[in-house]
């Protein structure tokens, strides 16, 4: 189902590195700033490289974007900015209107929560010591997002200026200049059809995914990933080995999908949405396996509505994220989990640390079809090299693997199809 009847859906992707004539200087009759970038700003991974000069306009927390930002450099804080737009990230959502407005570069001040590290996690796709970090665009187009100057500003050195662009009759002008310089790389997903048995049906599909990459190694030392997602990956030729020939065929056709850059932003599930190999409107349902191997285990989160996790009490459990969209899939989960005996919890669809839009089922959902994400939940050492695998639950593994593969035949041989229900707009 690949490129020229290959395993492989081939696309591109950008890796952005920082030139050297990016500055940011600030002059007003009270305020006279010089910013280094690393230490004060950072562009935005997506900016187009240029100098611009003009005076600033705040937008601050009680207004929406002017209709008139006309040669202008627009300067907002970064909390204040929100966006349901699934393609694009926040701060390209906002400049986007900004520049609608005329704004001719954008300044973002970042929040106090994000700025506690510094600029280093805005920064990592720009350090030098790092093998590549990609952009998160599932496209080698760039022209649809903005096409301004675009930096953040950390906080401590954005409160200053923000502070006195609210006194009256404050005038104060910039002059920003972006250098970032990109590079193509060429990437794939893995695709593997295995074809439905009824001609009336085998033209719609069910689609099984797992992404296959993760941070490979930094800092001299190697992140193994084994959870993150050797899990999800072994599970997906798992199934590709239950569905060999002999073994029974579902009526329709199911797609095994190994995506590529999940971890730079659902790079390959985004992609593929976009290019389907089946149309989307005879996509019946999709199955994603994200760490699925080990026990979860971290503290609690009252705002995000996540509880405190031992994985003493979780050697048999398994969440099960996104069938608030389909309440079908609820129901067919827990009739057959009466044969794996797992522990399933239906949540993290709203809060939960915005897990459901962490993995690639998010990219379908935003599609209209119903997704779910299949997750044995957040562990210490998820995102670290202790992420090893003499640490996975291999017994659960194999559990959570079989009850996916008994509820994607399930849905791939009935006749009727799960229904995507609008259940409301996961927060951020």
């Amino acid at each position: 189902m690949g490129d020229g009847g290959s395993y492989y859906q081939s696309f591109a992707v950008y890796s952005s590195s920082l030139g050297g004539k990016n500055d940011l200087r600030i002059h007003g009759a009270n305020l006279d700033l010089d910013l280094k970038v690393r230490t004060d700003f950072i562009p935005e991974m997506w900016s187009v490289s240029g100098t611009v000069t003009g005076p600033l306009e705040l937008l601050d927390d009680a207004r929406s974007v002017p209709a008139d930002l006309k040669g202008k450099i627009a300067v907002e804080l970064e909390e204040r900015i929100s966006s349901d737009d699934p393609e694009f990230p926040l701060n390209a959502t906002e400049s986007r209107k900004l520049q609608q407005a005329g704004a001719i570069g954008a300044i973002i001040v970042q929040s106090v929560d994000r700025s506690r590290g510094g600029l280093t996690s805005l920064g990592e796709n720009f350090r030098e010591d790092l093998p590549v970090r990609m952009t998160p665009m599932a496209s080698v187009d760039l022209s649809a997002y903005p096409q301004i100057p675009v930096v953040v500003v950390s906080s401590e050195s954005g409160r200053p200026l923000v502070n006195d662009l609210r006194k009256p009759q404050s005038s104060i002008t910039a002059t920003l200049a972006v250098d970032v310089e990109r590079k193509l790389h060429k990437t794939q997903n893995v695709l593997a059809l295995v074809e439905g048995s009824v001609p009336s049906l085998r033209n719609e599909v069910m689609v099984v995914g797992a992404h296959y990459d993760h941070d490979g190694e930094a800092f001299g030392q190697i992140w193994y990933g084994a959870d993150d997602n050797g899990s999800g990956t072994a599970a997906l030729l798992e199934l590709a080995e239950a569905f060999v020939p002999g073994s029974p065929r579902p009526a329709r056709s199911v797609l095994l999908c190994s995506w590529a850059g999940e971890e730079k932003g659902l790079l390959g599930s985004r992609f593929y949405v976009g290019h389907p190999a089946f149309p989307l409107n005879r996509t019946v349902a999709m199955f994603q396996m994200d760490m699925i191997g080990r026990n979860e285990d971290h503290p609690g989160n009252r705002s995000q509505q996540v509880p405190e996790e031992h994985a003493a009490d979780n050697t048999n459990s398994l969440n099960v994220l996104g069938s608030a969209f389909s309440p079908e899939l609820k129901t067919l989960i827990s009739r057959l989990n009466n044969d794996t005996k797992l522990t399933v919890r239906f949540r993290y669809d709203f809060g939960g640390e915005d897990l459901l839009r962490r993995s690639d089922q998010w990219s379908f959902l935003q599609k209209g079809i119903p997704a779910l994400f299949f997750f044995t939940g957040l562990h210490p050492d998820y995102h670290t090299p202790r992420d090893t695998p003499d640490k996975i639950n291999y017994p659960k593994l194999e559990k959570v693997t079989r009850l996916v593969y008994l509820t994607a035949f399930q849905v791939a041989n009935t006749a009727s199809r799960p229904q995507f229900v609008k259940a409301g707009s996961p927060g951020r």
